[in-house]
């Protein structure tokens, strides 16, 4: 964790004012141009965003995994802004009235689960994270024999086979999955 980082993470816990709005200044401006750009609007942008720091401000056992918090920052915010969009009615009936608690509760969820794939992907060797990093990037087994130089398309899904499989042993092997998986 980098100094920033572990300023922003303290400033959030504390409802430091100075650190609250230097957040705001300076990634406020990247969440909206991120709503705005998927179907939100300013309003939207800024009800992510005050979520976004709501979400820090409850997680406190969360934040001590954050390497670099602009980054996961961002990542908080377009979930929730994906989340939303989802839940969004898209005809003319009768809109569902949405408990704040209830959505946070389930993105918190969510996060949650994202937050131990980070952890359990980070443990991987170098190698695995590069295979799966192309792959869950949707590239063809035949560019990924191209892109790391392999003998062959079965050697690559193999070796995706065995990475995956090892990432869902270190999830499921992990006493957070176990919690998480009585909530779903």
């Amino acid at each position: 964790m980098n100094n920033t980082t572990k300023r922003y993470i303290e400033g959030l816990l504390t409802s430091d004012e100075r650190v609250i709005k230097e957040i705001y200044a300076k990634l406020y401006p990247k969440v909206k141009r991120y709503v705005i750009s998927a179907r939100g609007n300013e309003d939207d942008a800024l009800d992510v965003f005050h979520d976004s720091l709501m979400y820090f401000m409850t997680q406190k056992d969360k934040t001590e995994n954050i390497l670099s918090f602009e980054p996961y920052f961002f990542t908080v915010s377009k979930n929730l802004w994906k989340k939303r969009l989802k839940s969004r009615v898209t005809t003319n009936e009768m809109p569902t009235l949405v408990d704040k608690e209830t959505d946070l509760s389930l993105f918190v969820l969510e996060q949650t689960c994202f937050d131990l794939y980070v952890e359990k992907f980070n443990q991987l060797s170098i190698n695995c994270k590069e295979i799966l990093s192309l792959y869950f990037n949707n590239l063809s087994y035949e560019d990924i024999v191209k892109e790391k130089d392999y003998a062959s398309v079965n050697t690559v899904r193999q070796r995706v086979f065995k990475c995956r499989t090892k990432l869902i042993q270190l999830i499921k092997s992990d006493k957070k999955y176990q919690k998480v998986k009585k909530w779903r």
